[in-house]
C-alpha cells in the first residue's frame, strides 16, 4: 500500500512540475511578445573596452567605428596591418579612442601574445566581437585540404582562441559581452559554400553551447552571449551573389549591418539576423517538411556562384 502511495505521490509531483512548466512557457512567451512590441532601452557602451577581430575591412571596420562613436574604447585586430591601422586612425580622427594590433587570429600563439599586450597597454576587454572570417566560393571538390583547414582555422578555431583568452576575465568580473558573427549560411545552407557553411554552423553550435553552459544553474547571468546571422553584406567576400528577389532580400551595406548588430547587442539580444525578418523566415523554413523546404529554397534561388 505504501508503495502505491509513493508512486501516486511521484506522479502528482510530476504533474505539478509540468503545470509550472506550462505556466512559465506562457509567461515567457508573453514577455517575449511584449519585448518585440516594446523593446528594452539601449544600454550605454561608454567606457567599455571592445575588441573587434577583422577590424580592417567590411563589417569589422564599421563595427569598430560605430562602437567608438558610442564612447567605447576599441581594440582593432586584423592580419592586415595597413587597413587595421587605417581603421584606428579614422577613429582617432573622429575623436574616439582606439588601438591597433596586427594579429593572425588563426594562430593560438599569436592570439595569446597579442592579448597579453592588450591587457598591458589597454586593459581588460569587456566586449569581445569575433568577426574575422573568410569565405571561398567554389564547389566542394575544388577545395583542397589546405583550403578546408584554413577556413576552419579563421572562422571557428580563432573564436575559440579569443574566448579562451577573455572569458575568464568576464567570469572574474561577473560581466561581459560576447558577440560572434556567424552567417545566414549557418542557418540555411547553400551551394558553393560547403566548408564555409560548416564553419558557420559550427559557430552557431559554439555560441548556443556556451549560452547554455553560462546560464546553467544561473552560474553567470550577467555575461551576455549574442550570435549574429547576416544575409549577404557588401564586403567583397561574395563576388557573385545570386538573389532572385533583391527587393525582398536586399544586399546590406557594412554600415547598416554594423548598426543593427550594435543595436541588438545594446538591447541584450541573443540572436540577431540582418535583416531582422530573416529570423522569422528561418523559423518558418525549418518548420517545413524537408522536401517542401527544398522546393521553397529552389523557388527563392538565393546563394552565391563560383568566384
Amino acid at each position: 500500500m505504501l508503495e502505491i502511495i509513493m508512486i501516486v505521490y511521484q506522479y502528482v509531483l510530476l504533474l505539478c512540475d509540468f503545470a509550472v512548466l506550462l505556466w512559465r512557457c506562457l509567461v515567457l512567451t508573453l514577455m517575449s511578445v511584449w519585448r518585440t512590441i516594446s523593446p528594452p532601452p539601449l544600454a550605454s557602451l561608454a567606457g567599455e573596452i571592445v575588441l573587434v577581430t577583422g577590424a580592417g575591412h567590411g563589417i569589422g571596420r564599421e563595427l569598430s567605428l560605430q562602437f567608438a562613436r558610442l564612447g567605447a574604447r576599441v581594440v582593432c585586430l586584423d592580419i592586415n596591418e595597413v587597413t587595421n591601422r587605417s581603421t584606428k586612425e579614422d577613429i582617432l580622427r573622429e575623436g574616439g579612442s582606439a588601438w591597433d594590433y596586427k594579429c593572425d587570429v588563426a594562430s593560438r600563439d599569436e592570439v595569446k601574445t597579442v592579448c597579453a599586450k592588450v591587457r598591458e597597454e589597454v586593459g581588460e576587454v569587456t566586449v569581445l566581437v569575433n568577426n574575422a572570417g573568410v569565405m571561398p566560393c567554389k564547389p566542394f571538390l575544388k577545395h583542397t585540404p589546405d583550403d578546408v583547414v584554413g577556413v576552419f582555422r579563421v572562422n571557428v578555431f580563432a573564436q575559440f582562441w579569443l574566448l579562451q583568452e577573455w572569458l575568464p576575465s568576464f567570469i572574474k568580473a561577473g560581466r561581459g559581452k560576447i558577440v560572434a558573427l556567424s552567417s545566414i549560411a549557418g542557418l540555411v545552407p547553400t551551394s558553393n559554400l560547403v566548408p564555409y557553411c560548416a564553419t558557420k554552423f559550427a559557430v552557431r553550435g559554439l555560441m548556443e553551447g556556451l549560452t547554455e553552459e553560462l546560464r546553467y544553474a544561473k552560474r553567470h547571468p550577467d555575461i551576455q552571449v549574442t550570435s549574429v546571422y547576416p544575409f549577404v553584406v557588401d564586403t567583397g567576400l561574395a563576388q557573385h551573389p545570386r538573389i532572385r528577389f533583391p527587393s525582398l532580400n536586399p544586399v546590406t551595406s557594412p554600415s547598416q549591418c554594423a548598426a543593427q548588430v550594435i543595436e541588438g547587442v545594446r538591447r541584450g539580444e541573443e540572436v540577431i539576423c540582418v535583416p531582422r525578418k530573416d529570423f522569422y523566415g528561418h523559423w518558418l523554413v525549418n518548420a517545413m517538411p524537408r522536401e517542401v523546404r527544398k522546393a521553397f529554397l529552389d523557388f527563392m534561388d538565393t546563394g552565391v556562384d563560383e568566384d
